[in-house]
């Protein structure tokens, strides 16, 4: 399944790993410099990202509390030139992301992401083990889809929530909801077994100019790496990212999907 014109504004993939602590986050900096700087002109400092951890099944309502040790490390944004592409850079944590910044940018759909996931990474693993760091072993994996979903023929306030997503709660007479936010998740499972959850949030907002209404579609995949290295991790991601296609088409309703472009290739 795929859109023509799917509503997306961004795309992560990312894998939290071992192996490098804070203390030695410069290196960071230094693989920039080093071997991304050419791609990626411009570097930013951000607040460190939360690594949330994904429990099993039989854990799922237990609380998981990390103490931090000294001050954490900062979350570098490596940016193309476009403003398009970016890389974050953690102790423990890497993604690559693709983001729609200009009205005309076009996703350009997940085989590309998934590549630049692989090349990016791999450059990361082979500098940390030239650096001595050894290689780093991920433990978890993610994958992001965060769609704008804006007005069109078939919608044009928040109060028609069942004109864009698929819940029959919504359609309930004689209530009609003025506006609705959700957030749930769902297991997954492959051949029986669990492998990780899928998280959707659903938020009523507004454009820029402040007064059109929009519908923001977040979709998250998250688990543990399928196999070891590189390769487990892109296993995970494409399961993940196959989850989140099914899903984004059982929330929305056949109206948007012909908007959208809905192709069973």
């Amino acid at each position: 399944m795929s859109f023509t014109n799917p509503p997306v504004v961004e795309v992560v993939a990312g894998v939290t790993f071992d192996g490098l602590t804070a203390e030695t986050s410069a290196l960071l900096g230094s693989f920039w410099k080093e071997e991304l700087r050419s791609a990626f002109p411009s570097l930013q400092l951000q607040p460190p990202y939360t690594i949330p951890d994904e429990p099993q099944p039989a854990n799922v309502h237990a609380l998981s509390i990390m103490l931090p040790v000294g001050l954490p490390a900062p979350r570098l944004w490596a940016l193309s030139g476009d403003g398009q592409e970016l890389l974050q850079l953690q102790p423990g944590w890497f993604a690559c992301n693709w983001r729609k910044v200009q009205p005309e940018g076009e996703y350009d759909r997940w085989m590309s992401r998934r590549s630049a996931f692989r090349a990016y990474f791999a450059k990361l693993t082979d500098y940390l083990s030239r650096e001595g760091s050894g290689e780093p072993k991920v433990r978890q994996c993610e994958v992001t889809y965060i769609n704008h979903i804006m007005p069109s023929p078939s919608w044009s306030s928040h109060a028609d929530f069942s004109e864009v997503f698929s819940l029959q709660l919504m359609t309930a007479k004689p209530y009609r909801p003025e506006q609705v936010t959700l957030q749930t998740q769902f297991g997954l499972e492959h051949e029986g077994e669990f492998y990780g959850r899928l998280h959707v949030k659903v938020l009523p907002a507004f454009g820029l100019d402040g007064h059109s209404p929009i519908y923001v579609l977040e979709l998250t995949a998250r688990g543990a790496p399928i196999g070891d290295g590189v390769d487990g991790a892109l296993t995970f991601l494409d399961r993940g990212r196959a989850a989140i296609d099914r899903a984004f088409v059982m929330l929305t309703t056949e109206k948007m999907h012909a908007e959208w472009g809905l192709q069973n290739d």
